[in-house]
């Protein structure tokens, strides 16, 4: 995995989070995987297609992701799980993809991005990809975010 590629989307989720007003979030840890499994009960999924090609994916726990979604919506209180809180979080993912692809895009490498995929359950493990992962933890006030970067090139 080239550090340039990765360093699109740690840029790409910190300046997101930043713009919606998630300011403590700090990278914690960097971790590769065999394969893109995730454990979390909240999982977003978003496809990379063109010169870079796998998947990325925002894991969290629901408490968590219902924190993120109560700031996104400008700390309206979260209390459940919904589907305003689950639109909210595919709508991140998708801002952070995006994001990360002008950065790739700054450096010569085009890629498209697929519409986000959320997965929710409790007590749940994700095999989304069998292509070796690099994960990203950061910590914010809010929670652990994961980001998972698993691409094929």
């Amino acid at each position: 995995m080239d550090v340039k590629h990765i360093n699109a989307f740690i840029t790409g989720l910190m300046e997101v989070t930043s713009m919606l007003g998630i300011d403590s979030l700090t990278r914690t840890a960097l971790n590769a995987r065999e394969n893109l499994k995730t454990e979390n009960e909240v999982n977003i999924i978003i496809g990379l297609v063109g010169d870079i090609r796998g998947n990325v994916v925002l894991s969290m726990q629901e408490k968590t992701a219902m924190n993120v979604a109560s700031k996104m919506m400008g700390g309206l209180p979260v209390n459940e799980f919904d589907l305003i809180s689950k639109s909210a979080l595919c709508e991140l993912t998708n801002m952070v993809s995006g994001r990360s692809a002008s950065e790739l895009e700054k450096i010569g490498v085009l890629t498209n991005i697929t519409p986000p995929t959320l997965i929710h359950g409790s007590n749940l493990i994700s095999l989304i990809s069998q292509v070796e992962t690099l994960v990203v933890k950061f910590t914010a006030e809010e929670g652990v975010i994961e980001l998972n970067i698993a691409t094929e090139n």
